[in-house]
């Protein structure tokens, strides 16, 4: 695949394969990302699409590799997408001001795309269909897999009742989703970019990065991140064969179950 684009003597190195494989074809400085699942090739679609604008819109961002747009491989039969690699760490601490500026700025580079972007009440639609397939949730006891409903369900509800103020969002803006790169916060993965209340990106958030969004609505917050740590389990549990998935998933239930949710 990466062929096509100019990139020779590859030796493919696995960084991800839960959601979708990433692959860093070393040791060019290039990702490719494959949609292994055929319900997952609209979202990388999506994903290169907003990232491409945020790349004109002056975002701070992981860019598409240019000139490479989705292309389905011959061999695979599955769509790829090409990235610039970013030399950093996923996990490097950063302080709660700078997260905030950073996210902010995010957000302005986002409102400044044309992308048409679903609701991010799809993400909750997603996870709550999947807690009824009882075959993709087989690792979950049923009592939790009950238990997980009713969250799930109790949340809806609040949140109906809820009149929010949206705006262009990154979706997923977690930890695993950012990095610093010569010294900078670069966000990646846009697969999950909706339209909704700041409330939701802020639920992926340490309670210190809301703290500088003084617009914020307390109450609605913690709904997000008591839904959002439901949604997370869910999907934690149906993938469960991969030890990581599986502690992210007890972690959140034990959250859930302790009366809270989210960081």
């Amino acid at each position: 695949m990466g062929r096509r684009f100019g990139v020779q003597g590859v030796e493919p190195v696995v960084l991800q394969e839960t959601n979708n494989m990433v692959v860093w074809l070393a040791p060019e400085p290039v990702v490719a990302k494959v949609a292994m699942r055929a319900d997952a090739r609209d979202d990388l679609l999506l994903e290169h699409a907003v990232a491409t604008e945020l790349v004109l819109a002056g975002g701070e961002v992981g860019a598409p590799l240019p000139g490479a747009g989705p292309a389905v491989d011959a061999e695979s039969g599955f769509l790829v997408t090409l990235w610039q690699r970013l030399d950093g760490s996923a996990r490097v601490p950063v302080p709660d001001h700078d997260l905030a500026a950073s996210l902010r700025r995010l957000h302005g580079s986002l409102a400044r795309t044309g992308v048409v972007l679903p609701s991010f009440r799809l993400a909750l639609d997603r996870a709550r269909a999947a807690l009824d397939d009882d075959l993709f949730m087989a690792a979950l006891p049923r009592p939790e897999r009950s238990f997980l409903r009713q969250v799930h369900d109790d949340g809806i509800g609040a949140l109906d009742g809820q009149r929010t103020e949206e705006r262009r969002l990154h979706g997923e803006p977690h930890d695993g989703n950012r990095m610093v790169a010569a010294g900078a916060i670069r966000w990646i993965d846009f697969e999950s970019c909706c339209v909704g209340p700041v409330e939701w990106d802020l639920a992926f958030q340490p309670g210190g990065v809301a703290a500088h969004f003084p617009e914020v609505d307390a109450q609605l917050l913690q709904l997000l991140r008591r839904l959002n740590s439901a949604r997370v389990a869910t999907w934690c549990w149906g993938q469960a064969r991969f030890p990581e998935m599986r502690r992210h998933g007890e972690a959140h239930l034990a959250l859930l179950r302790s009366g809270s949710g989210g960081h």
